[in-house]
């Protein structure tokens, strides 16, 4: 099975292959993206987007005004394919130069295939189904678990995308309010998996459930890429503030059995379940983020660190300069692997002081990338 040190050294080898790939084809490594050439995401309410990390707010269409086909060539999502095509990303800029989301290995896996034109006439190739709002968790963050359920029929999607979709999708992603609740969610592997056994799946869940015969049997018809567990607190009594009315104990018990089924799997000669953890950075619990680091390691998981930006009530972004300056302080006392991996917190948090204090961080920050980036090669995690 891979630990952790060598999926972080995967992960850091893969991310120099996106820099050398993007040299060697000419991208600017500030202004290309792959996604919009190769991402659709079907919302519960029919919205259609293209980047996970814009969220649901960010739409290129609605499938209760047009077709997929008309979405997935209109006016917005050619207007973002030529922003990359010309290398002068807008939509993106903030994105790319705080997160710098767009060297993201995974996506970059696709960018052989992608059809890299401002009017699609390809297949997709990756597909995040967000089919249903419903979730048994209401986190205070989110408000996908008050989305529709049941949009998605047999008339507006199921029907045509066994033809034109499923044989061709090389990754599907799995996010709704909690995939593994939801009967979409077995029927779409059903479905896939009869067609195209290649077809590579992300799954992000909160792990708030059992792990079942039934789960098993199902992640064994497909190829998993990663499995994102989104937990956001390791203290009890946080953890049920933040995904209300959610119980730490249950998410722990599902995270020991998905790695005793993980060991099971590889086995049998199937793939590894590459487990994440999602930590979303906020004010109830930035405190926790060494320990979530260390949880992390001794699980040998890999971490997944990031800012909530909205609501803007749960966002760090609504302290004085006092305040951030003091969480900026905190989290750079880590190490400088930990704060690599913080970076996504951090630098937003710098790009919104006085422009005095952005002077005095961003040397340092790059310092501790350097560092960060010879400790890594060390594997001296």
């Amino acid at each position: 099975m891979n630990t952790k040190k060598s999926r972080l050294k995967n992960k850091l080898t893969l991310t120099g292959n996106v820099l050398e790939t993007f040299r060697k084809s000419g991208f600017d490594r500030q202004n290309f993206c792959v996604v919009p050439f190769s991402t659709v995401i079907l919302e519960p309410n029919g919205s259609v987007g293209m980047c996970r990390l814009k969220g649901t707010e960010y739409s290129i269409g609605n499938l209760k005004d047009n077709t997929f086909e008309e979405i997935w060539n209109g006016d917005i999502a050619k207007k973002w394919r030529r922003e990359f095509l010309d290398g002068n990303s807008k939509m993106c800029r903030n994105d790319i130069d705080y997160n710098n989301c767009n060297l993201c290995a995974g996506n970059n896996e696709l960018l052989e295939y992608a059809e890299l034109t401002e009017t699609q006439t390809s297949p997709i190739l990756k597909l995040t189904a967000n089919f249903n709002g419903f979730c048994n968790l209401q986190c205070q963050m989110c408000h996908v678990w008050k989305m529709p359920n049941g949009f998605y029929t047999e008339d507006n999607f199921w029907k045509d995308a066994r033809k034109s979709m499923f044989p061709y999708l090389k990754e599907i992603d799995m996010l709704s309010g909690e995939p593994f609740l939801q009967d979409d969610t077995f029927k779409l592997i059903d479905e896939v998996s009869t067609v195209n056994s290649d077809c590579r799946w992300n799954i992000t869940t909160n792990m708030h459930w059992k792990l079942t015969a039934r789960i098993k049997s199902y992640l064994d018809k497909i190829e998993v890429k990663s499995i994102v567990a989104s937990i956001d607190s390791l203290i009890p009594e946080v953890y049920n503030k933040i995904r209300f009315p959610g119980n730490l104990k249950v998410v722990l018990r599902t995270i020991d059995s998905m790695l005793e089924y993980e060991k099971d799997r590889v086995s049998r000669g199937k793939s590894s379940l590459n487990l994440n953890m999602n930590f979303l950075v906020q004010p109830d619990n930035w405190r926790e983020v060494p320990d979530v680091l260390d949880f992390c390691r001794e699980k040998e998981i890999l971490p997944f660190i990031s800012l909530c930006y909205e609501p803007f009530e749960h966002s760090l972004l609504q302290f004085d300069r006092d305040e951030k300056v003091r969480i900026i302080n905190f989290l750079l006392g880590m190490n400088s692997i930990k704060i690599s991996l913080c970076m996504r917190v951090i630098k937003p948090l710098v790009f919104s002081l006085p422009n005095i204090d952005r002077a005095y961080y961003l040397p340092i920050i790059n310092k501790v990338m350097d560092e960060s980036y010879r400790e890594k090669l060390k594997l001296n995690l």
